[in-house]
């Protein structure tokens, strides 16, 4: 079966590392006009102290993922529409859309 629209979500171990690494393995399953989200991009903007127990801290997070994916992923972009649709969102910059 061919599936035309396809929606992944990654929320995981939110280290720069693994989910860089969930990116290069599973974004490339989105169809075009398809969304991968990001969780947990807002952990940038966080106070280090927040996660003292967990491994990710600003630096290294989904977001800093995200930014490093897509200078070599151009079929990605990030799609603002849908965060500038939220009043409140802890995806910033995580609404990932297959434009290509």
């Amino acid at each position: 079966m061919e599936y035309r629209r396809i929606f992944l979500r990654l929320d995981s171990n939110h280290t720069h590392e693994h989910v860089l690494a969930e990116l290069e393995a599973c974004a490339s399953l989105t169809s075009v006009d398809s969304h991968c989200v990001v969780f947990d991009s807002i952990i940038e903007y966080m106070p280090k102290e927040t996660f003292p127990d967990r491994p990710w801290k600003p630096g290294s997070n989904p977001k800093t993922a995200v930014w490093e994916y897509l200078k070599s992923h151009s079929e990605f972009v990030i799609d603002k529409s849908v965060e500038d649709k939220l009043l409140i969102t802890v995806f910033p910059d995580g609404y990932l859309k297959r434009v290509a």
